[in-house]
């Protein structure tokens, strides 16, 4: 961390990294220019519960939960942390033309009531222009688990905000959340959201078509572009000797991401969906060769190995992993 930097505002010190461009103070909540371009009156943030209702939220989720609830008298709590952290916002409208080619299978019946199928090329050509949100973070280390998480529950909520620097002393007291380090500026949050806004409908035509023929779209100017503060909690949890961890939503208590335990009767299911697939996968291999069909011997095969590569898979992890459903996410409207 740098030395030297102070809160304009109280004169409280600073922990300042080399990619810091907003730093926040930590004791009277003054957003500090570091470098980069950013406008103060641009920076929102999203209020949150406090610990207490985060841990009522926790245990309502294990009264909810059909694993949980059975081993409750052995959960402990060890710790719960929660954290603001930057995001910009920002919608561009995106605009051009795309020409591509699927193949279908196309099908008719002839003169004797049999059917005939064959594979054809069909070509379409497309007219964008839409609007489309976007929410990245302003850090460059997001690895952490449930970020993607909390990104996509913003998306579909989006909860109120408030301009930071309406935020009195008072109001920022009830906060008590660390802030972390704004590390990428407005001006560099628009170059991404250009590029991803063109990677999402390039990626929305490329998962649909077998070959892109033409690719013809640009993006605006971002627009409404902010940097609003989310709240994320963590709690992180003892059953046994192991620890697990369940990550909240700050503003609505809503958990998005978990790690759970995994009882010995769940382990006996997926042990029995490892024993299963080969069975499926044999069983129809024989019908698919008794009736002369390899695609149906194929399929049977490819799933039975999938099912019990995926049961396998779980097993060996021994732990549930539970969600809520590049830079910039795009929100739904």
């Amino acid at each position: 961390m740098e030395a030297g930097f102070k809160c304009e505002r109280c004169g409280a010190p600073l922990e300042v990294s080399p990619e810091t461009i907003v730093a926040i103070c930590p004791y009277c909540g003054f957003p500090n220019h570091i470098s980069g371009s950013l406008k103060t009156e641009n920076i929102y943030i999203v209020p949150t519960l406090d610990k207490n209702a985060i841990a009522k939220a926790f245990w309502d989720r294990v009264e909810r939960d059909f694993d949980l609830k059975r081993m409750k008298e052995r959960i402990e709590i060890v710790d719960i942390e929660g954290h603001y952290a930057p995001y910009w916002v920002g919608s561009v409208h995106v605009a051009g033309e795309v020409e591509y080619m699927v193949r279908e299978e196309e099908c008719h019946t002839d003169s004797e009531g049999e059917t005939h199928c064959h594979t054809v090329e069909r070509h379409y050509h497309d007219y964008v222009d839409e609007v489309l949100n976007l929410i990245g973070s302003a850090r460059r280390q997001v690895k952490s688990f449930g970020v993607d998480d909390i990104i996509h529950h913003y998306s579909k909520v989006r909860p109120n905000e408030k301009r930071l620097l309406d935020l009195d002393e008072g109001q920022w007291g009830k906060v008590k959340l660390e802030i972390l380090n704004t590390e990428m500026d407005e001006t560099q949050a628009k170059i991404m959201m250009r590029e991803d806004a063109i990677d999402i409908i390039r990626s929305r035509y490329s998962s649909k078509a077998d070959r892109i023929d033409r690719f013809d779209v640009t993006a605006d100017e971002p627009q409404g572009v902010a940097l609003v503060l989310l709240p994320m909690w963590t709690v992180y949890y003892k059953v046994e000797n192991s620890i697990f961890h369940t990550v909240f939503a700050g503003w609505d208590g809503r958990d998005v991401a978990a790690t759970e335990p995994m009882p010995i009767w769940r382990r006996a299911q997926y042990m029995a969906g490892v024993v299963l697939g080969p069975i499926i996968g044999a069983a129809g291999a024989a019908y698919g060769a008794v009736n002369g069909s390899l695609l149906v011997s194929l399929l049977a095969v490819i799933l039975g190995g999938g099912m019990s590569g995926y049961f396998g898979a779980m097993v060996l992890e021994g732990q549930r992993l539970e969600r809520s459903g590049s830079f910039l996410a795009a929100l739904r409207r």
